[in-house]
């Protein structure tokens, strides 16, 4: 008994810790404690190179000594761990700089979520959707539909200003789609997410933050909204991933268009699937960052964002079992009509690889058509091909970008193989 008072008295005095603020700013006497106690729990994670990342910041040259000879084992719980307990220090912190009378919008630089900022800022939490404006919070509050799978018939019209919002099990659809569609979508949203970390769930975590996919029907609609969070697109956009907002945004008008044009199955599907994995690898990857933290900074090995989110481009989920193909035919016919015969030439890897976020999203040095069917292909391979070989170097490198830090190790130190004879086989197997 006196074994499980004491086990309960320290429950309940870590609770309480859990509460109380800490220095909020590096300049600020202990503030480096709690950075390295995360770099030690990091450590005993396997989670080497964050543990060195963050000794290093913190000055303490010792830990960031103790991790050299050691390897990254990433895996769901570990990193998500690390996630839960980084983003407890952000709570703590931002309490320490509400405590010291700091304003709102410095408060949610320290950490993202502090509820009475917000609410200071005029917004107002909607579970499911996240924060919202006063304004938006209530023209959409009553609108959350939580029970809907089995309804045939739609219980209002709906528009823009007073959409379907259905908050399925993972995901919630706020669109001004059909009754019928909308109610598709948001089942196939659900199957997706389970889809999707049945297949890399033991290196992605699972994130409890909300996923929104804020689906247009009209191109006019997408476009006004994409300009209101200042990130303009144009109608040509089938959508995009935002994870400052943690939301996706998608055109349905697009991608009917882009599918009627290919003979796609389900291209708003195809757009859904791609962007909502945008969505869940940020989410389990990066976790509740401050705002001054931007996947803009990397320099290279950008290629690895779109390349998981094309790997499920062609999941096809309304039949009784799921079924993924190599290569949606859109990028197949990039590689069967550009790459294959005598006159053909497959892209170099190097200049890709090389890439950071901004140039990965030039026509340089190849279209964007190609690179998409480039790093697709590169998923693949490494995924499903070559799982033995390539499938945790893959994976670990998708950590790194979200890490921030794609520099510690160079190709051969992360895939066991020279950069050129990697680029010889895939090349071989790409166009056979």
């Amino acid at each position: 008994m006196r074994n499980l008072a004491a086990c309960l008295l320290a429950l309940l005095c870590a609770a309480a810790g859990a509460q109380e603020p800490l220095p909020y700013d590096p300049s600020q006497p202990g503030y480096r404690d709690a950075d390295l106690e995360l770099a030690r729990y990091c450590l005993q994670q396997g989670l080497v190179s964050e543990c060195k990342r963050i000794a290093t910041k913190a000055g303490d040259a010792e830990l960031a000594k103790s991790c050299e000879g050691k390897t990254d084992t990433y895996t769901a719980a570990a990193w998500g761990g690390y996630l839960d307990r980084r983003e407890a220090v952000q709570k703590r912190r931002g309490l320490g700089a509400a405590n010291a009378g700091l304003d709102a919008q410095s408060v949610l630089y320290v950490d993202p979520d502090h509820a009475a900022s917000r609410e200071q800022l005029g917004q107002k939490w909607l579970q499911g959707l996240g924060w919202l404006s006063t304004q938006d919070h209530t023209r959409l509050a009553p609108l959350v539909l939580n029970d809907f799978s089995a309804a045939t018939k739609a219980p209002r019209e709906a528009t823009w200003e007073t959409p379907f919002v259905l908050a399925g099990k993972h995901f919630t659809l706020v669109t001004d789609l059909p009754w019928a569609r909308a109610v598709k979508y948001s089942g196939l949203l659900d199957k997706f997410h389970d889809y999707y970390f049945a297949l890399v769930g033991d290196v992605i975590a699972q994130r409890s933050q909300p996923n929104v996919v804020w689906c247009c029907k009209d191109a006019a609609t997408f476009v006004s909204h994409s300009q209101a969070i200042g990130m303009p697109m144009a109608a040509s956009n089938g959508g995009m991933h935002v994870g400052a907002l943690g939301a996706v945004l998608i055109n349905a008008e697009r991608c009917d268009e882009v599918g009627r044009r290919n003979k796609a199955r389900d291209n708003l599907a195809r757009t859904l699937f791609h962007e909502c994995s945008h969505r869940l690898t940020e989410s389990g990857l990066r976790g509740r960052q401050p705002f001054n933290w931007d996947l803009a900074m990397t320099r290279e090995h950008a290629w690895i964002v779109e390349a998981i989110a094309v790997v499920f481009e062609d999941l096809n989920l309304e039949g009784q079992k799921p079924l993924l193909k190599g290569l949606e035919d859109q990028r197949k016919y990039t590689i069967d009509k550009f790459w294959k015969g005598k006159t053909g030439k497959v892209p170099a890897l190097g200049p890709i690889l090389a890439q950071g976020s901004q140039d990965f999203g030039t026509e340089q040095p190849v279209s964007s058509i190609e690179k998409y069917a480039v790093v697709g292909s590169l998923a693949w391979y490494c995924l499903f091909e070559k799982k033995d070989k390539y499938r945790t170097a893959f994976l670990a490198l998708l950590v790194d970008y979200y890490r921030g830090d794609t520099k510690g190790r160079d190709f051969e130190a992360r895939f066991g193989i020279k950069q050129s004879d990697f680029e010889t086989d895939w090349k071989t197997w790409v166009v056979k």
